[in-house]
């Protein structure tokens, strides 16, 4: 088993466990038990089960770039290019709506958790704005990211609750809310 099918196999595991409410009980220990794997070999992948749902995360922002064409992108203006990361980010956790929803209810019972996973948006968040070629340096950038996160999480919440039913209201509410933030003095994008 290569590196990155060890790691597929403790992701798997570990989001297993996140749905069937047991997270809580997931440890390093519970991983080499679950994974039939030595815990030498768990720890070269993950020093904490939080790694595992990073290693997810990080998929998701993998998948929302895959198929993306930077030339096509830098053809449009910066909002509309967040626009479009942001569908594609919304296109790759379609299918894990479970998942989603785990990690937010998750993050309503801990701080800790709720802090991991405004982390991983934040780290998304900051990805988009790359890709759009939005700085994200200085306090400037740090005030983008967070902006834009906030956006993406109220966004998240309402698609999660079912208020946005298919990719023209999702479509919709974002960029209302990111006119609004390019109107605020040009100071998000």
């Amino acid at each position: 088993m290569d590196n990155k099918e060890l790691k597929n196999k403790l992701i798997s595991i570990a989001i297993k466990e996140l749905l069937a409410d047991r997270w809580h009980a997931l440890d390093i220990k519970r991983l080499s038990k679950l994974s039939k794997l030595p815990m030498e070999k768990v720890l070269l992948e993950c020093s904490t089960k939080h790694n595992l749902i990073d290693y997810w995360s990080d998929n998701i922002n993998s998948e929302m770039v895959e198929n993306l064409s930077i030339l096509e992108l830098k053809q449009v203006s910066k909002k509309e290019r967040v626009l479009e990361l942001m569908l594609c980010r919304f296109d790759a956790i379609k299918t894990k709506s479970k998942e989603i929803n785990a990690l937010i209810n998750l993050s309503k019972k801990s701080v800790t958790e709720s802090s991991n996973n405004f982390n991983r948006v934040i780290k998304g968040m900051r990805l988009i704005l790359n890709y759009s070629d939005i700085s994200t340096k200085g306090v400037n950038g740090i005030i983008k990211i967070k902006a834009l996160s906030i956006i993406w999480l109220i966004t998240l919440r309402e698609w999660n609750k079912g208020e946005l039913v298919n990719e023209e209201s999702i479509m919709s509410a974002l960029d209302k809310r990111l006119t609004l933030a390019e109107k605020l003095n040009q100071f998000i994008l």
